[in-house]
């Protein structure tokens, strides 16, 4: 065999060796962080005792060196013990500041407009302070909000949050309007945006655009935050991203759908950085002011439409009454008996509003939380918190443990690994086995079965 085959043969099995590494990377690591670090990763040669690999940027070298490099040394030792170290070679073309794919202009009023090309979400105009019902619900979050337009760094990060269509989204867009006026770079992005936009840029070579992109904001405003949940390497490019807005002066505003020590999966040094500036919550709003939410809402559809169409006071309070949980559901009830009415050309009854709204009225909540089901079961049996919680096993607890557990696999939306580390860290199996447990009793026990109905009724009645 000549040399030159024998080299051939050597590289042949090296890149083998290579690829059978990539499988174990993709099953120790997981989906998301291999395809985001690990998959562009490219066999080059082996010199000496040292594996040659190729990666596209510094900054993912830099990146698998910090947190994946030994771990890959060590995989690729079992298979070849004459390697001692690794070396990476970058791909990453050299590009002028001229480049067109790194020029982002700032000069024009609407960065985020300006930069739409790259994916960003864009600012709705129609949603600013003036067309904002304020109540007790919502008057500290309105305020900080206004505050940081007049102080922009009195309140940093202001982290609103509250439950589903309550107005966070509407307050976000507000500030952004408003602070559009007189600053250059505003960004309004969602978190999934972030995240997707991130990712991409990392495949494409873009990742030096995409910081120059965010941390080059003066004000950064970021929709449903806890979506960034279990992303590891999101998060972590959110976390300096914060820090570099923060140390220049940016200003931050967040939304999320609870308080940043309840969210779940997130790194603590992230739940810290949130907590440092001004938490307020957004609540459902009273009965006077989703009326007066929906009186305005009324008074825009009479000016718009060519019917001049009114709603009596009496459907207004009927559906503020029934529809108590969501401003955002509320108003698409609005719209379904406004357009009902601009077809008919008739005023309709309380009894035909429910018929019209049957689909919306009959819809099972699902903002009840796990902590509202754990509440209801400790109270309704008349046990404490703590010993619900722990890991006593007396029938006693642990029943009414199951009751909780089903109802929240019922109730809510959560997922069976969120249900068990709201019961104190449980693993998902705990979970299946309490939800089969139950199911088995109701069929069984007839009183049983009216216990658990009975302790859906008090949570849905709360509501």
């Amino acid at each position: 065999m000549s040399n030159q085959t024998s080299l051939q043969n050597n590289l042949s099995g090296d890149k083998a060796k290579w690829e059978s590494l990539q499988s174990s990377l993709l099953g120790l690591y997981g989906k998301d962080v291999y395809t985001s670090w690990l998959q562009g990763v490219t066999f080059n040669k082996i010199n000496f005792n040292a594996l040659i690999l190729n990666v596209k940027t510094r900054f993912i070298r830099d990146w698998i060196v910090a947190h994946y490099a030994d771990k890959i040394l060590d995989l690729y030792k079992k298979q070849d013990s004459n390697i001692s170290r690794i070396e990476f070679q970058v791909l990453e073309r050299t590009e002028t500041k001229n480049t067109k794919s790194n020029v982002i202009d700032f000069e024009k009023k609407d960065f985020i407009q300006d930069s739409g090309s790259y994916g960003l979400s864009k600012i709705d105009e129609r949603l600013v302070f003036d067309n904002f019902v304020v109540g007790k619900s919502n008057e500290l979050a309105f305020a900080a909000a206004n505050r940081i337009i007049d102080n922009l760094n009195k309140y940093n990060p202001l982290y609103i949050y509250g439950g589903v269509g309550l107005g966070k989204t509407h307050l976000l867009n507000a500030i952004g309007n408003q602070l559009l006026k007189k600053i250059d770079k505003v960004i309004y992005v969602s978190a999934e945006r972030f995240m997707y936009q991130f990712v991409r840029s990392i495949k494409n070579n873009e990742v030096v655009k995409f910081k120059d992109i965010f941390r080059s904001a003066k004000v950064l405003i970021i929709d449903d935050i806890q979506f960034v949940s279990g992303k590891d390497v999101t998060q972590e490019e959110f976390f300096h991203t914060f820090n570099a807005l923060i140390e220049s002066g940016s200003q931050i505003v967040i939304s999320c759908d609870r308080p940043p020590n309840e969210l779940d999966r997130i790194q603590d040094r992230i739940k810290s950085r949130l907590s440092g500036g001004l938490v307020v919550d957004v609540q459902s709003p009273d009965f006077e002011q989703r009326v007066k939410i929906l009186k305005q809402r009324c008074l825009k559809e009479f000016h718009a439409s060519e019917r001049n169409i009114v709603i009596d006071d009496e459907i207004i309070n009927f559906i503020a009454n029934e529809l108590k949980l969501s401003v955002r559901e509320m108003i698409g009830a609005f719209n379904r008996i406004a357009a009902y009415l601009n077809v008919n050309q008739r005023k309709i009854s309380v009894s035909e509003a429910k018929h019209i709204l049957r689909d919306s009225l009959n819809k099972i909540h699902t903002n009840i939380t796990i902590e509202d089901i754990q509440k209801t079961v400790v109270s309704y049996y008349n046990i404490s918190m703590h010993d619900f919680m722990s890991s006593r096993r007396s029938r006693s607890v642990a029943r009414p443990r199951q009751i909780a557990m089903y109802l929240s696999k019922k109730m809510t939306t959560k997922s069976l690994p969120d249900i068990g580390r709201n019961f104190s860290g449980r693993d998902h199996t705990t979970v299946i086995h309490a939800i089969k447990k139950v199911e088995e009793l109701m069929i069984q026990d007839k009183n049983f079965e009216n216990e658990v109905k009975d302790i859906n009724g008090k949570l849905t009645k709360s509501i």
